[in-house]
C-alpha cells in the first residue's frame, strides 16, 4: 500500500480532531470513477482503474491495496509498538518484555551474522548420526516437536465425526515447492521456478558444506518429486469425506512398518488409539520410499529441509538465499527491511501477546459493537433468503436455519488471551525462535483428546482477514479488518454494508458452500440435506465452477473453478445477503444521494473498493495455481453479473460485456 496511506489509515481509525475528521469523510467519499467504462462492462475497473493506473507497488512488496495488502500499514503500527517496548526495560515475564526482547534479539544482526549456521549444527550432526530407517524416523519425530515437520504433516483439531473431541490428523508433506503440480509442469514459467528452487537448495548446501552441492540439490529435488507424485491435488483435497480416514494406530503400524506409527507417537509424546490419515496414498508411498531410497540420500534430504526451515533465522547469506528464491516465485524486487521481517516474525510466533498491545493502542471498541449489529442483521437477511429459496424443501430449510443461528461470532479479539510459557532473552535469537516453536508444538499437543478450546483463535487480532471454521461453526473478524475500506464507525450504512457487510455475508455463506454444507450445526460431517435438495445444490455449485473456469487473468491464465468454488460461492452469497441486510436500514430504504450517488450505487461501489488490489504478475500466477480465492477483479465482476439489483441500479443491458440473461444468473443462497 502507498506510504501516504500509513498516515490516512491511522487518521481514519484513531483520529479525533476536526482536520482528521475531514480526512475521514474524504476517504469515505468516492472519487476517481472512470465514467467511460460502463458498469456492465467492467465494474471493478470503473471504480478502480484510476487507482490501478497510479498505484505503485513498493520494491519490497508483491502487491498494494486492500485485504491482505492492508497488512502492510498494519505492520507499521506493530513496528511502532515493538520499537517502543524494546527500547525500555520491561517487567520480566510480561508480554511487553517477551515481544520486546524477541524483537530486539532478531534485530541484533551482528550477533546473528557472526554465528552463521552454527545454531543448527547440532541438528545437522544428528542427521549425520542416522544409521537406518528407525533412527531416521526417530530424528523426524524429535524435529516435529521443534516445528520442523519434514515428511510428516500433523495437526490437532476436532474429529470430523465427533466435533466435541480433538484428535490427531496426518496429512501429506515433504515438498519444498508451493504445490505438487510445480514438479510436473513443463511450461516456461514453471521451469524457471523449478530452476530457482534447485539453485536455492544448491546455495543452502554451499553455505553449510562444500562437496557435491549441485548433486545433493538434485537428490533432494528428486525425492521431493517422488513424494509429490503421491500428493492429492488442491482440488482433490476439497473433498471433505475423501480426506478423512480414521484408522486404528495398530492397523496402520502393521500396514506401514517403516514409518512405525506406534514408535512415532511415543516419540511425539502423544497418546492415540486412532488417528485420521487424510491422504493415505502419501503415507503408503512414504513407507515404500523409506526403504527404496538409500539412507545417505534421505540424510541429504533432511539436511536440506533443516536448512530451509531455519534459513530465515540464520545469518544474512541464508536470508539472502531465501529471498532470491522467493523473488523468482513472487516477483518481489527488494528484500524487506530487517524491522519489517522481525515484525512479521513476532506476529507469527508471539502474535497474541503482540495482539494485546495492538488492541490496547489502536482498536476502536465501538467498532466491535457496531459490527456485531451488522452480523446480527445479516443473519436475519440470510434467514429471509433461505425462506424464499425456490429449490430447497422446507425440511432442509429448517436445518439450514438452525445451523445459521448456531454460528458463534468472534469479533475484534479473543475473550481469553493465549499465554506463552517461555523465556525470551535478548541476544539469543535462534534460541528464542526454537523455544517458541517448541511452545507452539506443546500448545497443540495439549489440545489432544480434549474438547476443542472455543476461546482459541486461528489468526492474530491485528491481521486483516476473516474466516469461517466448519468444525466449530464459528465466524471470526479480527480487529485488523475492522477499518477502512471495510468498516468505519463514521461511514454511512451503504459503505459499511458494501464493505464489512459483504465480508460478513461471505463468511456466513461459507457455512453453506461446497465444503461447509457437509458439516451440521454442531460441526460434524453429517448429511442434513434431503437427497433431492443436495442434488440440486451440487448442480448449482457446478454452475459456479463452470462460470469461473471461463474467466481469464493475465490474458490467458484461467481461474481454477473447481479450486475456487467455495470462495466464489461465498462471494456471490456475501453480496446478496449484505444487500438484503442493507435494504433493511433507513438509508437502504431511501433514495437520498450522498456525493451525487444513490444509496445502492454507494453500496456496490464500496464492494468494488474493498477488493482494490494490484499485484506483480509472478505473484498472481502463483496465486492462481495455489489460492482458493479468485483474483480481485473477479471477486467483484463475477458475483455482480449474477445479481439482478446491480443490473437495476446501473441499468445494465444486453450488449454489455458482463451482461447475463436472467436465466443465466447463478443464484444459490
Amino acid at each position: 500500500m502507498k506510504k501516504a496511506l500509513y498516515v490516512s489509515l491511522f487518521l481514519l481509525v484513531f483520529a479525533s480532531c476536526n482536520t482528521e475528521n475531514r480526512a475521514i469523510k474524504n476517504k469515505i467519499d468516492f472519487d476517481g470513477i472512470t465514467e467511460s467504462i460502463k458498469p456492465g462492462d467492467n465494474f471493478f475497473k470503473r471504480v478502480n482503474k484510476k487507482w490501478l493506473d497510479t498505484a505503485v507497488i513498493a520494491e519490497d512488496q508483491v502487491g498494494v491495496g486492500s485485504y491482505s495488502f492492508l497488512n502492510i500499514p498494519q505492520k507499521k503500527l506493530l513496528e511502532n509498538i515493538l520499537t517502543e517496548v524494546a527500547s525500555t526495560d520491561q517487567k520480566e515475564g510480561s508480554i511487553e518484555q517477551k515481544v520486546g526482547d524477541f524483537y530486539s534479539s532478531g534485530m541484533d544482526t551482528e550477533t546473528i551474522n557472526k554465528l552463521g549456521f552454527q545454531p543448527i549444527q547440532p541438528i545437522l550432526n544428528s542427521i549425520d548420526n542416522i544409521k537406518n530407517v528407525s533412527s531416521l524416523m526417530t530424528f523426524v519425530a524429535e524435529e516435529i516437536t521443534s516445528g520442523n515437520y519434514s515428511i510428516i504433516g500433523m495437526n490437532v483439531s476436532p474429529d470430523n465425526e465427533n466435533s466435541k473431541l480433538n484428535i490427531l490428523h496426518f496429512g501429506q508433506a515433504g515438498i519444498g515447492l508451493p504445490d505438487r503440480d510445480y514438479y510436473f509442469k513443463t511450461d516456461a514459467a514453471s521451469v524457471v521456478i523449478q530452476d530457482a528452487y534447485k539453485k536455492y537448495l544448491t546455495t543452502l548446501f554451499t553455505l553449510s558444506e562444500t562437496k557435491n552441492v549441485e548433486k545433493k540439490a538434485e537428490t533432494v529435488y528428486n525425492i521431493e518429486k517422488k513424494l509429490a507424485a503421491s500428493h492429492k491435488t488442491r482440488i482433490e483435497r476439497r473433498n471433505v469425506k475423501a480426506n478423512y480416514n480414521k484408522m486404528a494406530v495398530s492397523k496402520i503400524n502393521k500396514k506401514q512398518p517403516n514409518i512405525g506409527w506406534t514408535k512415532l507417537l511415543k516419540k511425539l509424546n502423544l497418546k492415540a488409539d486412532e488417528v485420521d490419515i487424510k491422504q493415505p496414498a502419501y503415507y503408503d508411498e512414504l513407507n515404500k520410499l523409506l526403504v527404496s531410497i538409500p539412507i545417505s540420500e534421505w540424510k541429504t534430504y533432511l539436511k536440506a529441509g533443516t536448512l530451509a526451515t531455519y534459513a530465515d533465522v540464520l545469518s544474512k547469506p541464508f536470508e539472502d538465499a531465501n529471498f532470491e528464491y522467493a523473488k523468482v516465485l513472487y516477483g518481489q524486487s527488494t528484500q524487506k527491511t530487517r524491522a519489517q521481517l522481525m515484525v512479521q516474525k513476532v506476529d507469527r510466533q508471539l502474535g497474541f501477546a503482540l495482539g494485546q498491545l495492538y488492541v490496547k493502542r489502536y482498536f476502536n471498541e465501538e467498532a466491535k459493537k457496531r459490527v456485531l449489529d451488522l452480523v446480527n442483521n445479516l443473519q436475519k437477511a440470510f434467514e429471509n433468503r433461505i425462506n424464499q429459496l425456490d429449490w430447497m424443501s422446507n425440511v432442509t430449510k429448517e436445518q439450514a436455519k438452525e445451523k445459521l443461528y448456531a454460528i458463534t461470532k468472534k469479533i475484534g479479539y479473543p475473550d481469553v488471551w493465549r499465554t506463552y510459557d517461555v523465556k525470551i532473552e535478548k541476544g539469543k535469537y535462534f534460541e528464542n525462535v526454537l523455544a517458541l516453536k517448541k511452545n507452539q508444538y506443546q500448545y497443540q499437543a495439549n489440545q489432544l483428546n480434549k474438547a476443542p478450546n472455543r476461546d482459541r483463535w486461528g489468526t492474530t487480532p491485528s491481521t486483516v482477514t476473516a474466516y469461517y471454521n466448519p468444525p466449530l461453526n464459528e465466524i471470526v473478524f479480527p480487529a485488523g479488518i475492522l477499518q477502512f475500506p471495510y468498516f468505519d464507525v463514521t461511514a454511512d450504512d451503504a459503505v459499511n454494508y458494501g464493505g464489512i457487510g459483504m465480508v460478513i455475508g461471505h463468511e456466513l455463506t461459507h457455512a453453506f458452500d461446497d465444503q461447509g454444507a457437509q458439516f451440521d450445526k454442531d460441526g460434524n460431517v453429517k448429511n442434513w440435506w434431503t437427497t433431492e435438495d443436495y442434488t440440486k445444490f451440487k448442480a448449482k455449485t457446478q454452475q459456479v465452477i463452470d462460470r469461473y473456469s471461463s474467466f481469464t487473468v493475465l490474458d490467458s491464465v484461467h481461474i481454477k473453478g473447481a479450486l475456487t468454488v467455495g470462495e466464489n460461492t461465498a462471494d456471490n452469497g456475501g453480496i446478496s445477503i449484505a444487500y438484503d441486510a442493507f435494504k433493511l436500514t433507513e438509508q437502504g430504504k431511501g433514495t437520498t444521494k450522498v456525493q451525487g450517488f444513490t444509496p445502492d450505487e454507494r453500496f456496490f461501489m464500496s464492494i468494488a473498493r474493498i477488493w482494490r488490489v494490484k499485484t506483480r504478475h509472478a505473484y498472481l500466477r502463483n496465486y492462481i495455481k495455489t489460492n482458493p480465492h479468485s483474483p480481485p477483479i473477479w471477486r467483484v465482476n463475477g458475483p455482480l453479473m449474477n445479481f439482478t439489483p446491480f443490473y437495476n441500479t446501473f441499468d445494465v443491458k444486453p450488449g454489455d460485456k458482463n451482461y447475463k440473461a436472467p436465466e443465466e444468473r447463478i443464484k444459490i443462497w
